[in-house]
């Protein structure tokens, strides 16, 4: 067992090594629900060269759930990002965020035919899942990026069927679809692929 974990060590220290990058992306962004104005701001750190682990903060103006219409809801959250091509001046990136929606519930109520729905408790889970493209402009590794990311939020409700009178607990989602530009500082150490001749890489 001791054996083991040694080369373990010596395999993932090299990989750790080469990419301790530390990057901040900061964007503005629409949200399609409403065609609302939102912002986020993730702090990102390279684990190995390909994936980033991280936590961010966003607001955006959606549905977060089914008696609350049109609300802007902050949401914090934990990131994980997978970078291809990540030595290139043009770059791609899939991100994935698990956190917490900040909201209050109300004592509303929405109908569908014959049931009745309420939310008993304030917040949800947020849940974003978005593809993104960066363009590196300085050696340092800052550069612009846009993505287009969906954003959830997962809570619990109640339906009341009003001609037997039963209660069921669901689990409900309600989201949006966000596009965003932004701006990425970092620190590459320089250390990146170079423009070829012929053009980019």
């Amino acid at each position: 067992m001791r054996y083991a974990l040694i080369v373990l060590l010596i395999l993932i220290n090299p990989l750790c090594t080469s990419a301790q990058k530390n990057y901040l992306y900061t964007d503005g962004g629409l949200s399609l629900a409403y065609f609302n104005p939102g912002f986020s701001a993730t702090w990102n750190y390279n684990l190995i060269k390909y994936i980033g682990i991280g936590a961010g903060a966003q607001a955006y103006v959606f549905h977060p759930a089914i008696t609350n219409p049109r609300q802007f809801t902050p949401a914090f959250f934990a990131d994980i990002r997978f970078r291809i091509r990540p030595g290139h001046i043009s770059q791609y990136f899939i991100l994935t965020d698990l956190g917490l929606d900040i909201y209050n519930h109300n004592d509303n109520y929405s109908r569908s035919g014959n049931y009745v729905y309420t939310v008993p408790k304030n917040n949800g889970v947020y849940f974003g899942l978005g593809l993104g493209y960066f363009l590196r402009l300085t050696e340092r590794g800052w550069g612009t990026y846009a993505t287009m990311k969906i954003i959830n939020n997962i809570y619990s409700d109640d339906q009341l069927d009003l001609n037997t009178g039963d209660h069921k607990k669901l689990t409900s989602t309600g989201g949006t679809l966000v596009l965003s530009l932004g701006f990425r500082f970092g620190d590459d150490n320089k250390q990146y692929a170079k423009k070829p001749a012929g053009g980019e890489q």
